[in-house]
Order: C-alpha cells, then structure tokens, then sequence
C-alpha cells in the first residue's frame, strides 16, 4: 500500500484535541483473522464486490455478480448475510457472507436499486430503489434464509426519488432520504407515507443511529454540510448547524457522537466536525491527493452506515477506484489500497462510470 499526503487545514490543534479525546473501541478478533475485520467494497463499474481483511487490505476475495448488475451499497444486520443493491439491474442481492455466495435475488425495480436497510429487530427491511421512486418492504427471516417481498410505496406524488433509510427502534417507522432533498416518514406495517421532513439539499446516507437508536444524526449537502439530529421515535428534526465546506456528500460519526466526518468529493477533502458545540463546528479538513495520473479522487462514502470502530475509517475514492484507510489516531498519514482501475470521469447522476462506491465493514 502506498501513502497518500495528508493536509490539514484550520484548527490544528482542536482538531488534535478533538480526536484523541474521543477513545475508541479497540479493533476485535474477527472473521478475517486475529485483530481484524471484514472489508466489503462495492465495485459498481465492475459488477463485483472485493472483500478485504480490514483494516490491513489483504485482498480475500473477488465475488462476481451478473453483468450490468452494478452493486451499489452492502449492508448488514448481525454480519451473517450481507445485502446488496443493483443500481445497474434494480435487484437486491443477499449472499452468505461465509461462503461468499447469493442465495437469494429478488427484482425490485427497472433499475436503481440503491441500498436495502434491515430493522434493529432483524425482521423487516426496506429496499429504496431510485430508479422507480418506490420503497419495497421485506419479510425476513435470516435464521430459516428467507426474504420475501410483502409490500410496496410508489413516492410518485412527491417527485423524488428514495436514496437510503433509517429505521426506529421498534421497525415500526422508517425515514428515507430523498433526492433532492427531505426525509420521507413511512409507517412500515402499512407502508403508508406518513408525511415529510424538510432538509437544506440532499442526505444521501448521511444518518448514523445513536447507540441506544433514540436517535440518528444527520447531514445534509446544503450549506457545505448541514447537520440535524432525528428524533426517531417522534419525527422531530433539530437543526445544529452548519459548516461551509466546499462539497457535501457521505457522513459518519464516532460512537460517542463527539467527532463527525464528512467527504467533500469534489474538494478531495474529508471534513472533521467537532458533534458536541452547539451549533456544530468544522474543525477542519484532511486533503487526500490526487493519485498519479489522475486529477481527482473524489472521496464518497464512509462505511456503511454504522458509526466508526476501532479507530479506523474507510472511505471509497470513486473517481480512482480506490479505498482509502483513514486512521484517526494517528493523522501522519493515509493508506490506500487499488481496487479496480480508473474508469474514466465520473457522472454524477448516473453513476455508470462509479468505479468504487459501498465500503462497508462487516460486524
């Protein structure tokens, strides 16, 4: 692995003051080997998924999927199946993380199909695909290997399109991001659109639940960052702030909700955000250069939804096909390991060029 330069700008010190007050949990013995943990990186340019031993970036596996399926985001529940999007053929994929294998597709739209989140009690989970405006809800039983699909929310009548979802404690109610902007409320037994939150630009998957999951916060593009905390048992969002960065794109946080960071594709930066003053403040940014040959990185998403362990935070650079592993207790420097070759510029809206996007660590 080679090093990328680091730059840091602003507070210096704070932000030294603000990392190393926050004592993260040490990296556990995983699947992968003593001290480490599984890596899943989505390569939509590709259609293939990379699993790396994390955070050490041994390559463990390559795991092809059809042609044009274009996954998107891998997410888990307790780590035994991981779910995957196909923005390139609207399919929810499940594979045995195991064996490494699908055991289960199921066609959700034309195409689109942009993450699959499972409630905390393992018992439902909404597929949001973008391509359609449609929510699909699923029945899911991972102890028997069964996912069925039990009902469907067309957001037609608001004109945007559902991007990722957070769930209440219970998995009674859901909220979805949307494109371009706003939270969708949706009653989830009766996949009913309850109502909508108003956000300044768009959320992306910028929510990360709270340990005890009263909670979630989040960030919206507007305003170079703007960051909100959800009420997730009453609807309530409480605006803390923003932070003038000069992009916006994916948020993550630590557990103890005292540091935020956020990606800045088009600046190559990464964003740390001092959680705890009211309002927010950014503390500052970490360039990470282009790589040769390239003009830009574009650093995207920071997991998979779920706020950073260990200490250790990978990050999707998909304009350069690469990830990048940022170790928040030492800020001397970055690694970053090739996943596929560059594809070529980048599109934004339709991403058929995204070479890597879902980097997600396996629980």
């Amino acid at each position: 692995m080679r090093k990328i330069a680091i730059a840091a700008t602003g507070l210096a010190s704070i932000i030294a003051v603000a990392l190393f007050v926050w004592v993260g949990g040490a990296t556990t013995p995983g699947r992968a080997g003593e001290g480490a943990r599984e890596l899943w990186v989505t390569s939509q340019g590709t259609d293939a998924l990379y699993v790396f031993r994390f955070p050490q970036m041994e390559r463990l596996a390559r795991i092809a999927l059809p042609a044009g399926a274009q996954p998107h985001i891998t997410t888990f529940h307790r780590g035994r199946y991981a779910y995957v999007g196909g923005m390139g053929d609207g399919t929810l994929y499940v594979l045995d993380a195991d064996a490494r294998q699908v055991v289960k597709t199921l066609k959700v739209a034309p195409g689109g199909a942009h993450q699959v989140r499972v409630s905390p009690d393992g018992r439902t989970a909404i597929v949001a695909a973008v391509g359609n405006r449609t929510l699909t809800r699923l029945a899911v039983d991972e102890s028997r290997g069964t996912w069925a699909a039990t009902g469907t929310l067309s957001l037609d009548e608001l004109q945007k399109a559902p991007v990722c979802t957070v769930f209440g404690q219970d998995g009674q109610r859901a909220y979805v991001s949307l494109f371009p902007d706003g939270l969708a409320v949706v009653d989830v037994s009766s996949m009913t659109l309850l109502g909508m939150l108003a956000t300044d630009g768009f959320v992306a998957c910028g929510m990360i639940r709270s340990a005890d999951g009263s909670h979630a916060v989040v960030a919206s593009s507007g305003s170079g960052g703007h960051i909100y905390t959800l009420d997730l048992e009453h609807g309530t969002l409480v605006d803390r702030g923003t932070l003038g960065a000069a992009d916006w794109h994916s948020f993550n946080m630590t557990p103890d909700e005292r540091l935020g960071i956020g990606t800045s594709p088009h600046s190559d930066e990464i964003v740390l955000i001092d959680l705890i003053t009211n309002p927010v403040r950014k503390l500052g940014t970490l360039a990470l250069t282009a790589l040769p040959g390239l003009s830009a990185n574009q650093p995207d998403a920071l997991g998979g939804g779920e706020p950073i362990q260990g200490g250790m935070l990978p990050v999707s650079l998909r304009a350069a096909g690469q990830v990048a592993v940022v170790d928040l207790r030492n800020m001397s420097g970055r690694t970053y390991t090739p996943v596929v070759a560059p594809l070529g510029p980048f599109n934004l809206m339709t991403c058929m060029n995204c070479a890597v996007h879902g980097v997600t660590v396996r629980p």
